[in-house]
């Protein structure tokens, strides 16, 4: 491409020159010449020839110094293609950068050629472009920058800084080979003279140049035209931000940043310069601060002194102080730079205060203009003329009274001047910051506010950064894996979603509970890497928090959007955080107060006290009865909000509330409490008096901001829009006390005591009479209806409240802390004052309903989690039950004292009836242990929550527990009073179940058992069944440890009939046999098998597989036969029956079906473990054969379900067990037998399954897995059954379903991996197996040919397969290669048959997969075959017709080697690729199949054929179809006819190199060698191919090329030419192959009589073509030389 362009370009120059420039005419005629004589065979050989022809660009070298845009357009254009070819002479370089200087000022268009041409010097010309030539380049640059056209100046811009760029590329390149480059000059560095290499000496000398030019010296170096100061500080901005190490390991580097640099700006800083200068100098002092502070901390320091200087009032415009105020943005954002700024000058003596002055400055600017910041008394949202939607919802809430008072008192007026009021991310903040403004001429419009954002960004930056640095230092680094800073912990309870979600009464944890300690000072880690600047963070707090806490505080109450306000509070948490970590006091508790101020104002105190009562009832305060910090908190404060909206009170109050500032502010508190917790001691009065006011706010607003909502309709979209922000900030919040409370965990006594003490306090705050008010309240939405009560007075509302809001939270922190309160004594845990408090309260009968069931229901659960964890602990177990005792007895007490029907029971009586069920099971779980009698009366009470009683004397007859165990009919249904009841009773039968069944009389356990099947019958709640079926194990366990099973025999074995034999379990049951009750168990486990609940019937299988495999250790093989049959067996019996019935029933779901086979499958999966786990325990059982015999009947009639999912279920079974066996003599013979014949009757069913359309793949894959099993137990046994059991597998593999969202082009599906693993499983020395094998795994290979085009979707293409078949066919075939049964049987041929489709069909079959393809694999596979195969096929005295039929496909695999189908138009892009595959697989076949093709076995027409595969892949260009005679006939008819010449170019065939391999091979066969007969028969087949394919070449070079001219041929008809007049005369072929010319005699030239006529008239029409013309002679002279005369 290179060259065609070259070309027109210098016939264009040759034209327009013709009569002008006869010079450049000429040097353009020449390189023209030079060019068209270079052999153009690629880019890099055009591009290496040109490059060492050093007059070649001198065209275009004239062209440019005509000084003729034209020309020099044209020259320019075609040295920078050079260059970028990298085809310029080196030499030349100089003339050429000067000839791009002196065509600078010619028009635009050659300007831009170039800055084009420019880069690509400097990169491919590294070495040659440096020092003067470098200077020219960037002096061609500079001189462009100046020009008038802004494409022009702007590209040359762009260019230079390219330039120079990448000549501090070439630095880093230099330094990485340091020690190989030698230094060349020496350079002024820091005093003294430095030592450098060649490529930094050129950045010194460009770097000290532009710093010249900066500050108004003439350059040294460079010539550089008048650059603009902006583009000389961009191109400084560009290497200090990109060479930073550079510029800091290099001293010469260092030193030009002294001595010129910095002091440029700081003289900068003071003058008043442009703005496009001055943003440009800012943006260079912000690089050098943050990356060279270290090196120039002097220069610095003045730098940063100035920048404070700036901020003062009047110190300068308002951009400039922008500008500062962006620098100091970046720098507070590293905290790294700014504890080494402090430690560098404010902590030291005699060094200015560059934060201090700098915060000082950001407390002015705060107060500066409190008008425009809209400062006032608190927070409000920003004001404007044209208000946006945020702030219009905000004005929406304060109009309605959300706001009043709370965030500034009555809303601003609407400002007529159109001026915006505080600060917004709407006006204050600019899309592109004023650093950024580098295409502005002047400065541009700042919001007046714009300061002010910064100043806020800047203190959000600075706490941020302190945080980052200080919180991973808090943490106790317990282990590498455990490793988390509290700073972590904090964001996440920022960030965190706070949705409190409605529990049950326990309190679930965010984080698992584990032991920590108190944040570590990091101010005691002396030994820490970073100490010292932990003690620079911490003077630096103590110093400036002042001046922060000021600006936060200026801030907090101006005109500031969410965003910043948002941002302010993080700031001023994180900026707390950091001194409390710090241990620094003062500084927290001047933070948390803002803090508080901010979330409750002082005057909602008043607001408090002065407002009223309203009337309506929903408003009263306990609609936000558990406070601010519960779960209900949000939920009653909505739907309050939600049940007033349309109604209107009789008069409106102004009543305060909490808005969405205030919320943010508490949950920053929150979020500080969390972090700091540990540490806050007595700070805590702080948090919790913000919180109870707060709490208070909230509970008398509802219904005020309700009926102001309601009362203004304008506004009820913005209210709404509102009240949504203000719900998800109290969803926040409420998350923050969450977790605060989850921290407790965590905290050592004495803090947790104090926390206890403050929020007893607020107990005590709540005791004012409350006489007369009975009517329980909403309480606990989960335990309790929601009620309203009227007519209570204020105060009564608000101590009620009070009262709730402590109470909740106590039971919180007792629940979390539960552990605490147990393991210490009760002075040091907290409990003794825990314990006196709710047990007092509860018993007040002052107190309303609602508070004391509150009460008692914390107490009650804590003391059950407290006594529950206590019994782990032998220690303490007795101290901690007699801590409790006496609050659980007055518990109980108070819960008990009432009698009554259950069918009368309201629901007060429900939850009081739950609460005694509860209190009866902590006293089971404390005194259980001691309990002797009474067991009737506790199941009675237990059993009561059914619908059915059984009397208190346990009368045999109502205790039927399975009445119809083995009918198998489904768990009787039983109904309970209720569902609440349900589950407190199954509390205390789960204690009993798992404590204290020892102290539980035998005689009773059988009505244990009963009460565990009617939980597992009951509907109300699925749970409890399965928690029931899970006891069931625990009490076999109990029964077993204590039985004697080897007597159930005895006790059983005279009964047969399964009724009896329940008859005898259920006496000997309620008479207290432990081994009939343990057998009871399984048996009315066996029942629940049945139930119509999936999951529950599944659990029921899954436990009695669990007790046996827990117990079959210790059972004798009588009885684990007796259990397998009672028990086991007839679970499968019942479940086959259930199928059955199924399938019949038109009713049955899909989904029930789908639901009963999941059952089924664990069934089976159970029947499988245990047989396979205990198969060698009962080994001499008697029986077991037999029983194996039974269950294969079983699986027998599962297979008439027609079902593939129960046929997978089957064969996972027989594979699960006999896995696990490992003599066949376990089973016997007969039943081994039975197996396998059972396995192959599955496919009686394939027609069923084909018209069902179920999916088979995990059917036929257990199907191939017991395949496996059988085969390798009962190998000897099933021998002669093992080829039809192949085919069953054979056919699993074509019938299988397509793997769902995956394809098996590259992977196999797993059944096709275990169908040849079942394969390779097989013995392949059984006498015809081998025969068997390779030809199933021939079919396997060409499978993927049988799915037709189209038909993909849905079913398998099975193309891993056959590769995969490819690589087990090599092996076995060459296992058995010396068998003759392989040969005679044909299935050696079918495997070469098989190989040979996908070689011969290779391009035309487009399903190949991944490398390597199917054509490619059994390529290999047949070569590596045959290379082991055809030494033995001779050995065997195979008959005619097979030897002919092998080496038929042995041939026809050659050939589809040789040869491909590809079609021109669109030819395959691995074409190349592929030929040399098939190249190297055609030399080793070649060298395998030459020799034994002369064989006198084989006929000659397989060795024709062969050569004529050769000779038809030999084509190289396709000839006229009249030049190919009959090549079986008559090949060489017409021999010497010419057929008429054409002057076209033929295409050569795509795999031209397989060609002249072949034609190669063919002049190999019928070259002389030893002159055996194997060599002659081969040389007679292929001579009569090699003279014609010799002849084609000849005759179409006699009939095109006199048409041609003087034209030479077409490179590649020249190539084929040559080749062929070249083996022509080197070949000496065999005497015997090639018949005697006429009237000739020669020995090895046969060849060249048989074409002589051709090649004489080859010889004329070569006269013009010297190298034809004298292979030609050659080949004549050499036929001269043989002739002579014959005998006669």
């Amino acid at each position: 491409m290179t060259a065609q362009i070259l070309a027109s370009e210098l016939g264009t120059l040759i034209q327009e020159s013709k009569r002008k420039n006869t010079e450049l005419r000429t040097t353009a005629e020449k390189a023209l010449q030079d060019l068209r004589s270079l052999p153009v065979t690629s880019e890099t050989q055009l591009t290496a020839d040109l490059s060492r022809r050093p007059h070649f660009i001198s065209p275009f070298l004239i062209a440019c110094g005509t000084h003729n845009a034209k020309y020099a357009f044209t020259g320019i254009a075609c040295l920078q293609r050079l260059s970028v070819s990298r085809a310029l002479p080196r030499e030349r370089l100089t003339e050429v950068l000067e000839a791009l200087r002196e065509s600078v000022s010619l028009s635009h268009d050659v300007q831009l050629r170039i800055l084009q041409a420019l880069p690509s010097l400097l990169q491919n010309y590294p070495v040659e472009v440096k020092g003067d030539l470098l200077s020219i380049a960037l002096q061609i640059c500079s001189a462009l920058q100046t020009a008038k056209n802004p494409a022009v100046s702007n590209t040359a811009a762009a260019t230079l800084q390219q330039l120079v760029i990448s000549v501090f590329d070439r630095v880093v390149s230099e330094d990485e080979k340091a020690l190989e480059i030698p230094t060349n000059a020496e350079v002024t560095g820091d005093g003294r003279s430095v030592a450098v290499r060649p490529a930094a000496h050129d950045a010194y000398k460009v770097f000290n140049d532009l710093n010249l030019l900066l500050t108004g010296e003439k350059p040294t170096f460079i010539r550089f035209s008048s650059i603009p100061s902006t583009s000389t500080l961009e191109l400084i901005e560009a290497i200090l931000s990109n060479y930073g190490r550079i510029m800091t390991t290099h001293s010469e580097q260092v030193h030009i940043l002294r001595s010129l640099l910095m002091p440029m700006i700081i003289r900068s800083l003071s003058d008043k310069l442009s703005f496009p200068v001055s943003v440009r100098i800012f943006r260079v002092l912000n690089l050098i601060i943050r990356n060279y502070l270290t090196i120039m901390p002097s220069e610095c320091e003045i730098a940063l002194g100035l920048l404070n200087h700036m901020l003062d009032p009047g110190a300068s415009p308002l951009w400039k102080r922008a500008l500062c105020l962006e620098v100091y943005r970046g720098i507070y954002s590293d905290s790294r730079l700014v504890l080494e700024i402090y430690n560098h000058f404010d902590e030291q003596q005699g060094k200015r205060c560059i934060f201090g002055d700098n915060l000082g400055a950001f407390v002015r600017l705060a107060t500066e203009k409190p008008a425009v910041i809209g400062l006032g008394e608190y927070s409000t949202a920003p004001a404007t003329h044209g208000t946006s939607k945020d702030v219009a919802s905000e004005q929406a809430v304060a109009e309605a009274g959300a706001l009043a008072g709370v965030i500034g008192g009555p809303v601003a007026e609407s400002n007529t001047t159109g001026h915006h009021i505080g600060i917004s991310i709407e006006w204050s903040s600019l899309k592109t910051p004023c650093m950024e403004h580098l295409d502005k001429n002047e400065p541009p419009t700042l919001p007046e506010t714009y300061v002010y954002g910064l100043v806020l960004t800047c203190i959000t930056n600075v706490s941020e950064g302190l945080a980052k640095f200080i919180l991973p230092l808090t943490v106790h680094h317990e282990s590498r894996s455990r490793r988390k800073s509290k700073g972590d912990d904090l964001s996440r309870t920022e960030s965190e979603s706070a949705s409190a979600a409605v529990g049950d009464g326990y309190l679930s944890r965010t984080q698992s509970y584990r032991k920590k300690t108190i944040p570590v000072n990091p101010l005691t880690l002396t030994g820490h890497s970073a100490h010292s600047y932990i003690q620079t963070t911490c003077n630096l707090v103590s110093e400036c928090w002042p001046a922060v806490l000021a600006t936060c505080s200026t801030f907090l109450n101006a005109a500031l959007d969410t965003d910043y306000y948002r941002a302010l509070v993080r700031a001023i948490q994180k900026f707390t955080q950091v001194a409390g970590l710090l241990r620094l006091s003062t500084p927290r508790d001047a933070f948390f107060t803002t803090l508080g101020k901010a979330a409750v104002p002082s005057n909602l105190l008043h607001g408090n006290i002065s407002s009223p009562k309203t009337p309506t009832p929903e408003s009263g305060v306990f609609s936000n009865a558990k406070g601010l910090l519960s779960v209900d908190s949000l939920v009653n404060q909505a739907s309050s909000l939600s049940l007033d909206r349309n109604r209107r009170p009789s008069h409106e109050i102004s009543v305060p509330t909490l808005g969405p500032r205030n919320l943010l502010c508490l949950r920053a508190l929150l979020n500080l409490a969390i972090a700091l917790g540990p540490t806050l001691q007595s700070a805590w009065s702080i948090i919790f008096e913000t919180l109870q006011v707060a709490d208070l706010v909230l509970a008398m607003s509802n219904q005020q901001s309700s009926a102001r909502a309601t009362s203004t309709p304008g506004m009820r979209t913005d209210f709404e829009s509102a009240l949504e922000k203000v719900e998800a900030e109290t969803t926040a919040v409420q998350a923050a006390a969450r977790r605060l409370f989850e921290s407790t965990v965590d905290f050592p006594n004495d803090a947790f005591v104090e926390l206890l003490r403050a929020l007893c306090t607020l107990l005590h705050a709540g005791s004012a009479s409350e006489s007369g008010q009975r009517t329980p309240t909403s309480v606990r939405p989960q335990l309790l209806h929601q009620r309203r009560v009227s007519s209570i007075s204020l105060s009564t509302e608000n101590n009620a409240r009070d009262a709730m809001f402590a109470l909740n939270k106590i039971g919180e922190l007792a629940a979390l802390n539960e552990e605490r309160l147990s393991q210490y004594e009760p002075s040091e845990s907290g409990w003794s004052i825990f314990v006196t408090e709710l047990v007092r309260f509860s018993a007040d009968d002052r107190r309303i309903s609602s508070a004391r069931l509150l009460a008692a229901d914390i107490m009650s659960r804590t003391v059950k989690e407290i006594a529950q964890q206590s019994m782990a602990d032998a220690e303490q177990r007795n101290e901690v039950q007699g801590r409790i005792l006496a609050a659980l007895q007055t518990q109980i007490s108070a819960l008990h004292g009432e009698d009554g029907a259950y069918d009368t029971y309201d629901d007060t009586d429900v939850r009081i009836h739950q609460v005694a069920l509860e209190a009866l099971r902590s006293v089971i779980e404390q005194c259980g242990e001691f309990l002797i009698s009474g067991w009737d009366s506790v199941f009675s009470s237990l059993l009561s929550v059914f619908a059915q009683q059984i009397s208190s004397t346990g009368d045999a007859k109502s205790l039927q527990v399975v009445p119809n165990s083995y009918k198998r009919t489904s768990v009787t249904q039983v109904k309970v009073i209720s569902k609440v009841l349900t589950r407190s009773a199954f509390g205390s039968v789960q204690l009993v179940c798992s404590d204290f069944l020892a102290a539980v009389p035998d005689t009773s356990l059988s009505i244990l058992l009963e009460l565990l099947l009617k939980f597992c019958g009951q509907q109300e709640d699925l749970n409890i069944s399965l928690t029931a079926i899970t006891f069931y194990w625990n009490v076999s366990d109990f029964f077993h440890s204590r039985s004697d099973l080897t007597t159930l025999p005895s006790l059983l074995s005279q009964h047969q009939e399964r009724d009896k034999v329940l008859d005898i379990v259920q006496q000997q049951s309620q008479q207290g046999n432990m081994a009939t009750l343990w057998l009871l168990v399984l048996l009315n486990l066996s029942n629940v098998t049945t139930d119509k609940r999936a999951e529950l019937r599944n659990s029921a299988v899954h436990t009695i597989q669990r007790i046996f495999e827990n117990h079959a250790d210790e059972m004798s093989p009588e009885t684990w036969m007796l259990c397998l049959r009672t028990v086991v067996f007839s679970v499968v019996e019942c479940n086959l029956a259930v199928h059955k019935g199924m399938r019949g029933d038109e009713h049955i779901t899909k989904d029930e079906i789908k639901a009963w086979n999941e059952t089924n499958k664990t069934v089976l999966s159970s029947v499988s473990s245990l047989l396979a786990t205990y198969i060698g325990h009962v080994s001499n059982a008697p029986g077991l054969s037999a029983a194996w015999s039974d269950l294969v009947d079983y699986f027998r009639a599962y297979f008439d379900c027609a079902s593939h999912a129960l046929g997978a279920s089957v064969f996972k079974t027989i594979s699960g067990v006999f896995t696990k066996i490992e003599r066949p003599d376990l089973i016997g013979t007969v039943a081994l037998r039975k197996t396998g014949t059972v396995w192959k009757e599955y496919f009686r069913y394939r027609e069923t399954w084909l018209a069902n359309g179920e999916k088979n793949q995990e059917a036929f894959l257990s199907y191939a897995e017991a395949f496996k099993s059988i085969y390798r137990l009962a190998g000897d046994v099933i021998d002669g059954e093992v080829p039809s059991m192949l085919i069953n597998l054979e056919a699993c593999v074509k019938d299988s379903d397509g793997e769902a969202y995956s394809s098996d082009i590259d992977h196999m599906t797993p059944l096709q991996v275990s169908v040849l693993d079942c394969l390779s499983l097989v013995d392949s020395t059984r006498p015809g197996l081998p025969a068997v094998l390779i030809q199933m795994l021939s079919r396997f290979t060409v499978l993927p040919y049988s799915v037709a085009v189209g038909q993909e979707k849905g079913v398998p293409t099975f193309v891993a397969l056959s590769k995969a078949s490819m690589d087990l066919l090599q092996v076995i075939t060459i296992k058995h290669i010396d068998k003759g049964d392989i040969y005679v049987g044909g299935a050696f041929q079918l495997a070469m048959a098989s190989l040979a489709r996908p070689i011969t069909e290779k391009y035309l079959w487009q399903r190949e997969g991944k490398v390597p393809t199917i054509w490619q694999k059994a390529t290999t596979s047949a070569v590596v075959i045959l290379e082991a195969a055809i030494p033995h096929l001779h050995s065997h005295s195979l008959k005619a017709d097979t030897s002919k039929d092998i080496w038929s496909q042995v041939i026809q695999i050659a050939g589809g080697i040789t040869g491909a189908k590809i079609s021109s138009d669109n030819p395959p892009i691995t074409v190349e690729k592929d030929e040399s595959f098939d190249v190297k697989a055609f030399t080793t076949l070649r060298g395998l199949i030459t020799l034994p093709l002369g064989s006198s076995a084989i006929p000659d027409s397989l060795r024709r054929s062969y050569t004529r595969k050769l000779f038809e892949t030999s084509i190289i260009h396709l000839p006229m179809a009249s030049e190919i005679p009959s090549l079986t006939a008559a090949p060489l008819e017409d021999l010497y006819k010419i057929r008429f010449g054409h002057t076209n170019d033929p295409e050569p065939v795509l795999r031209t190199e397989m060609a002249f391999v072949c034609y190669t091979e063919l002049v190999s066969l019928v070259a002389a060698r030893d002159g055996t007969a194997e060599r002659v028969r081969l040389a007679q087949a292929a001579a009569p191919y090699l003279i014609l394919r010799a002849a084609l070449t000849l005759k179409a070079y006699i009939a095109d090329q006199p048409l041609r001219g003087r034209l030479p041929a077409p490179e590649t008809q020249r190539r084929e030419l040559v080749f062929t007049l070249k083996e022509l005369k080197t070949l000496k072929s065999e005497p015997q192959a090639i018949p005697d010319a006429p009237g000739v005699t020669s020995t090895h030239r046969k060849h060249l009589h048989r074409l002589y006529p051709l090649l004489i008239r080859a010889t004329k029409v070569a006269r013009r073509d010297a190298e034809v013309f004298e292979h030609l002679v050659g080949l004549t002279d050499i036929v001269g030389e043989e002739f002579g005369l014959d005998d006669e």
